[in-house]
């Protein structure tokens, strides 16, 4: 379980909402559970001459302290401070990310063409940070229930399942384990799958949410659990799960070195059109039970 919770806050309408989802979240937290809101001001690195404005740095660190103040007041048993930082934004906020830290931040109505949107700081905090990201929309649509998580067969949609787990747990709420897949592009158009060929790729796409589902279980017994395998598009089939989830939770591995910016397609996509909010764990995140039994 999280042991710290980061919201990147600027008082903006979109560092609100992430605050209202992390007191909402936080309520259900153990005693002691440690809250941190962060404040970034950008530094002026690329104007000559120019610096960050003292009377900047000091309205910001009383702002961001009051508003610490009224968070504590909504969660008398958790241990809420406050920080100003000064810099790149995506750097500062990096520097929070670890295993154990959820860092919480709002994301702006997008008014931009998906690829320069693409770059927005949640995307690329996602796709560097050093634990779990919780991207938090202005916006929610419709009634909404329970948790989904998007598993593929790799190990690291294993510890996004295990974390959805335990938010599940945490919340007290089902959790439904979702794979999404679509057969093989046939490039001949005379060319279709046979029924014996779909019916062997459902049950090979069908044995991966069932192992994914038998390591939650191990893990958690007692939460109320399903799992299926699904053919059609990845991001849709997630959002729009029945009945519609309160949270998503999807995994994202890391690419080379010149795409360390980038999220994967799926994970990717999913932020461009979240309408909940949504967990990115990275492969960074290690869980020690997913360790124990493939070590």
């Amino acid at each position: 379980m999280m042991q710290r919770t980061v919201v990147a806050w600027d008082d903006s309408v979109e560092s609100r909402t992430a605050t209202a989802w992390m007191l909402d979240r936080t309520r259900h937290a153990a005693p002691g559970h440690e809250v941190v809101l962060v404040r970034v001001i950008e530094e002026v690195g690329l104007i000559p001459g120019a610096t960050t404005d003292p009377g900047e740095y000091a309205a910001a660190t009383i702002a961001v302290a009051e508003e610490a103040v009224r968070v504590a007041r909504e969660l008398p048993s958790a241990r809420v401070t406050s920080q100003v930082v000064i810099g790149d934004t995506l750097t500062a906020l990096r520097r929070f990310t670890d295993p154990a830290t959820l860092v919480v931040l709002g994301t702006q109505a997008r008014t931009t063409p998906h690829l320069r949107f693409a770059w927005a700081i949640g995307t690329r905090l996602a796709a560097t940070a050093l634990g779990p990201v919780a991207i938090v929309p202005r916006h929610v649509s419709g009634v909404r229930s329970g948790i989904v998580a998007g598993v593929d067969g790799s190990e690291t949609s294993t510890r996004a399942a295990l974390f959805a787990a335990a938010e599940a747990v945490l919340r007290g709420v089902p959790l439904h384990l979702l794979h999404v897949w679509l057969e093989p592009p046939v490039w001949q158009a005379d060319y279709v799958y046979d029924d014996l060929t779909l019916e062997l790729l459902t049950a090979e796409h069908a044995a991966i949410v069932h192992d994914a589902a038998s390591a939650v279980k191990r893990a958690y017994p007692g939460l109320t659990l399903t799992a299926n395998a699904v053919r059609g598009p990845t991001v849709r089939s997630l959002l729009d799960t029945p009945p519609l989830p309160e949270l998503v939770v999807v995994g994202c591995r890391s690419r080379g070195a010149v795409n360390r910016f980038l999220l994967g397609s799926a994970s990717h996509e999913l932020i461009l059109n979240l309408d909940v909010p949504v967990i990115v764990i990275s492969d960074r995140v290690n869980d020690p039970r997913l360790e124990g039994e493939t070590s």
